[in-house]
């Protein structure tokens, strides 16, 4: 199906990739229903192989469907000096992104764009910022966020993928994800989103408030807490159906450390956030 796209009429590229994404989905469905029967070095390789085609479809979608281009909007925190905390704004301001990338020297602009594409919409290096992206500029776009500290991000919409690198003491909050999110190297963060497949990485102290259709794998990582997903917007149902994600099924609490392969105890690694710990309103 995916050899033929690039011959086929524009019109009909959505049907196509949706059809795709919908089979794929089948794909980690019954890859995560057959798990039990499956060794660990088995359900890696399939999820690997799931992920490669996963993003042959995502890197075909985008060369073949042009996106809209990326802003944000930017709530910047100013520090006061009698003060230690940091409730004061400067107010709501609209920011253009050039080439969809913000902040960063040169060569990490060019060594983030090789790695995750020219395409990829980034927001980088920021401390002490509230930051919203709207569903227009979100939807169906890549997503880089990347060394960030204390900064509280709020993402609406779908978007296909989702990167969170060297974020430290942020507070994420997104909107349902058409495919994956990846994280790597995060600590002291509070994370919600919805998705088909997450993967955590080289990470500690994390609180993630999930919602996912297959199981989340973690390696590398300590002192991980999660809870379901309860953070909510208008909007939000229409975005599930737009990700392609069943909001009747969330396995947040399936998770497979890579580093505890014991079936009889349970990972040290991450334990589920007590009830009366979780967060109740986000606003």
């Amino acid at each position: 199906m995916l050899d033929e796209a690039q011959s086929t009429p524009t019109s009909t590229l959505p049907g196509i990739f949706d059809k795709t994404n919908k089979e794929i989905q089948t794909l980690k469905n019954y890859l995560s229903q057959s798990k039990m029967f499956l060794k660990v070095y088995d359900i890696r390789r399939a999820q690997e192989n799931l992920q490669l085609l996963e993003n042959e479809a995502s890197d075909l979608e985008m060369k073949l469907l042009p996106k809209k281009k990326f802003g944000f909007k930017n709530r910047r925190v100013v520090k006061k000096t009698c003060e230690k905390a940091h409730d004061m704004t400067d107010g709501l301001k609209d920011l253009k992104i050039s080439e969809g990338i913000v902040n960063g020297s040169t060569k990490q602009k060019h060594k983030l764009s090789s790695k995750y594409g020219d395409s990829a919409c980034m927001l980088l290096g920021k401390v002490d910022e509230q930051i919203v992206l709207d569903a227009e500029n979100v939807n169906k776009n890549d997503i880089l966020l990347s060394d960030l500290i204390r900064c509280t991000i709020r993402i609406y919409g779908t978007p296909s993928i989702l990167h969170m690198v060297n974020l430290k003491q942020c507070t994420v909050l997104v909107g349902p994800v058409t495919s994956s999110v990846f994280a790597h190297d995060c600590s002291e963060c509070i994370f919600a989103f919805a998705c088909q497949q997450f993967r955590l990485h080289s990470s500690t102290d994390c609180t993630i408030y999930l919602h996912i259709t297959s199981r989340s794998i973690i390696e590398d990582c300590t002192k991980i807490r999660v809870a379901p997903y309860n953070w909510s917007y208008e909007d939000q149902v229409n975005h599930f159906n737009l990700a392609g994600l069943d909001p009747k099924i969330n396995n947040w609490n399936c998770i497979d450390d890579f580093n505890w392969l014991s079936n009889e105890k349970h990972s040290p690694n991450w334990s589920i956030l007590e009830p009366e710990l979780r967060v109740k309103s986000w606003d």
